[in-house]
């Protein structure tokens, strides 16, 4: 299945925050990568890709601080709201 509409990268990135707090790290490494390799040509045509481009240095932080909680947050709660407002 293709990721390159913004609901379906959502479903990704929440199915990722899910390992995270599962204490599956490698896992949710490995799935954050595609989650970003999908998000990047998505990014020309969202409203809000510069919120989104500010998330990412923090959510690389929490990850090289093995914050997966606040990884898997970012992932789940802050991200999605700024792809479903342009996927309406």
């Amino acid at each position: 299945m293709s990721i390159s509409s913004p609901n379906t990268l959502i479903t990704k990135l929440i199915d990722t925050a899910h390992r995270f707090r599962l204490g599956e790290e490698a896992e949710g490494s490995r799935h954050l990568r595609v989650c970003l390799d999908h998000l990047e040509p998505l990014l020309s045509n969202l409203t809000d890709a510069n919120l989104i481009l500010e998330k990412l240095p923090e959510m690389m932080a929490a990850q090289e601080r093995h914050d997966w909680l606040a990884l898997a947050d970012y992932l789940e709660y802050e991200l999605p709201p700024l792809l479903q407002s342009t996927s309406n």
